[in-house]
C-alpha cells in the first residue's frame, strides 16, 4: 500500500476514535497506519492505547515483522507484559478450553521424543498454536511465545458449516444433504441449477462458476446472492473443483432453513454446548456469515470441536450431533474425482501424492498461459509428487508462487489430480496458512496447528507440510 493510502487509513481511524470508536481494534489498525507513513512514535501510542483497551495478542507484538522497528523503544516489553495479562484475563472471561481435563504425554500414551520433535518442528513453521489432546484430555497447548487468541481458521471454517447442515438433518428441518438448493432459493429451480444438491456443494462437485482465488467474492456486496447469480458450467457431479463461491450458498440455506444467522444458529447449537464463548464470525457487507472462511475461535476450542466428532457427537453424555453425519462427512470420499475430499472435510492417508496432469496443462494453454512457461513443466507431467514438493517444483520452474496462481487460474477449472494409498487414518479441516484440525479415530487423537501471516517465515514454510505425519507420529506403534 502506498503511503497516501496509509495516510488517508490513518485520518479516517483517527475520525473513528474521535467519534468515540475507542477500540483495541482501531486502535491496533490505526498503529499498522501509523507505520505505514514512517510515523513509530505515533504507532507506539497507537499500540498503547490498543493494549489499554484489552489487546491481548501478546504473540503479534513478539513475532509480527511490521511492528519490527518498534521493539527497539523503551516500554516495548512491558507492553508485551500487558498484552499478556490481557489474555490470561480473556482467556478466563471466555471460559476458553473448559471442561478438558489435563494429563502428562506419558499419561496419554505418547511418545515424549515425537511430542518434543513435533513441537519443534511447529514452532520452526511459525505456528501461532499447537494443541494435543489424547483420550479426550488435554496434553498441551503451545503458544511460542504469546498466549491463546481467536484465530482466523480460514478454509477450516467449512468443515464447521458442513456441521451445521448435519444439525439441521438432524432437527429434520432439512430431510437429506441431497436436498436441491432449488428448494430454498426457487430461482435455481430451471436448467443444471435445478439439479444442485447440497451434496454437490459439499463435495466441490456442484459445477457453478468459480475462480481458483476469492479475490472476486471479496469485492462483491452480497456473497451468497453472488453465488446465486452465477452459472453453473458442469454438469453437478461431474467434476470436483474446490468452490469458495458455491460454499457460501450454505450461508443462505442455513438460514432459511433455521431461520437464524448461521453464526447464531451455530453458537446456539454447537458451540454453546461445547461451553465454547468467544467466537467471531467474519460477515459480508449485506451481513452474511461467511460459508468459505471466517470463523475465528482459540485454538484449544477448535479442538473441542474435533472431540465431538472423534466422540460421534456426544459432549459429556449428551447427543449434539449425530454419528450418521459425522460418517457421512469423514468415512469415505464424497464423489468419485477426489479421494481424499469428503463433506467439506478432508481425508487424511498415510501417503497422498498429487499430480499434474497433461489435462490441465492443457487447459492453462488454451487460456493464454505463455508456451515459455508451460515448456519448463514437460518432465513434471503425469509425476505423482508429494504435494509440498510438487509446489516447490513449480515455484522453481515458474517463478514463485505469482507463477503457480497464474498457472491455477490458466488451467480454470481442471485441477491436480491427487493419488492415494491405503484406508484413510483419519480426517481434517484446514485452511490457508496452515490452519489444521486432525482428528484420527483409531488413535483416539485430536491435534489444532493454527498460524498467523506474520512474515515470520515464508508462505510454503507455513503451511506446515510435515504436520500430518508428525501427528501420526505422536502415538507409538504397538
Amino acid at each position: 500500500m502506498e503511503a497516501g493510502h496509509f495516510d488517508a487509513a490513518r485520518s479516517e481511524l483517527q475520525r473513528l476514535w474521535d467519534g468515540g470508536h475507542q477500540t483495541d481494534e482501531v486502535a491496533w489498525f490505526a498503529a499498522y497506519a501509523s507505520l505505514g507513513v514512517g510515523d513509530d512514535a505515533a504507532a507506539f501510542t497507537w499500540l498503547e492505547r490498543a493494549v489499554e483497551r484489552g489487546m491481548s495478542s501478546p504473540g503479534d507484538l513478539l513475532h509480527d515483522k511490521s511492528l519490527a522497528p518498534l521493539r527497539r523503544m523503551p516500554g516495548y516489553d512491558a507492553l508485551v507484559a500487558r498484552a499478556r495479562e490481557n489474555a490470561l484475563k480473556a482467556r478466563v472471561a471466555g471460559n476458553v478450553g473448559a471442561g478438558l481435563e489435563t494429563v502428562t504425554a506419558a499419561e496419554a500414551g505418547l511418545s515424549e521424543p515425537a511430542l518434543a520433535a513435533f513441537v519443534k518442528a511447529a514452532e520452526d513453521a511459525g505456528s501461532a498454536a499447537l494443541v494435543v489432546l489424547r483420550h479426550g484430555k488435554l496434553v498441551g497447548e503451545w503458544y511460542f511465545g504469546g498466549e491463546t487468541q481467536r484465530i482466523e481458521s480460514m478454509s477450516a471454517t467449512k468443515a464447521v458449516v458442513a456441521l451445521a447442515i448435519g444439525l439441521l438433518i438432524d432437527e429434520g428441518k432439512l430431510a437429506s444433504a441431497d436436498v436441491p438448493v432449488s428448494t430454498f432459493f426457487p430461482e435455481w429451480k430451471a436448467g443444471l441449477k435445478g439439479q444442485v444438491t447440497l451434496r454437490h456443494v459439499l463435495s466441490h462437485t456442484s459445477g457453478l462458476e468459480a475462480n481458483a482465488s476469492a479475490m472476486d467474492i471479496y469485492q462483491s456486496r452480497d456473497f451468497v446472492r453472488y453465488a446465486l447469480d452465477a452459472h453453473v458450467v458442469d454438469v453437478p457431479g461431474s467434476r470436483f473443483f474446490y468452490n469458495n463461491k458455491a460454499t457460501n450458498l450454505l450461508a443462505g440455506v442455513v438460514e432459511r432453513a433455521s431461520g437464524e444467522k448461521l453464526d447464531a444458529y451455530l453458537m446456539r447449537r454447537l458451540f454453546a454446548p461445547l461451553g465454547i464463548r468467544d467466537v467471531f464470525w467474519q460477515k459480508d457487507p449485506a451481513g452474511n456469515p461467511l460459508g468459505m472462511s471466517g470463523l475465528r475461535l482459540h485454538p484449544v476450542d477448535f479442538a473441542k470441536v474435533g472431540q465431538l466428532l472423534l466422540q460421534r457427537g456426544t459432549w459429556q453424555g449428551k447427543r449434539i450431533l449425530s454419528e450418521a453425519w459425522i460418517q457421512e462427512c469423514t468415512a469415505a470420499p464424497s464423489q468419485p474425482h477426489n479421494p481424499t475430499a469428503g463433506l467439506l472435510w478432508w481425508l487424511v492417508y498415510d501417503k497422498s501424492l498429487r499430480v499434474l496432469g497433461q489435462d490441465l496443462v492443457n487447459e492453462a494453454r488454451r487460456n493464454g498461459m505463455p508456451e515459455a512457461s508451460l515448456s519448463r513443466l514437460e518432465d513434471v507431467v503425469g509425476k505423482p509428487m508429494a504435494s509440498a514438493d510438487l509446489m516447490q517444483v513449480l515455484s522453481a520452474r515458474l517463478g514463485g508462487m505469482a507463477g503457480i496462481r497464474e498457472l491455477m487460474e490458466k488451467s480454470a477449472r481442471v485441477p491436480l489430480r491427487t493419488q492415494v494409498e491405503g484406508a484413510p487414518r483419519g480426517y481434517s479441516a484446514r485452511g490457508s496458512f496452515g490452519q489444521l484440525l486432525l482428528v484420527v479415530p483409531e488413535q483416539d487423537l485430536v491435534v489444532v496447528r493454527m498460524a498467523l501471516p506474520d512474515g515470520r517465515v515464508p508462505p510454503d514454510v507455513m503451511e506446515f507440510p510435515a504436520f500430518n505425519a508428525l501427528a501420526l507420529s505422536l502415538v507409538p506403534s504397538p
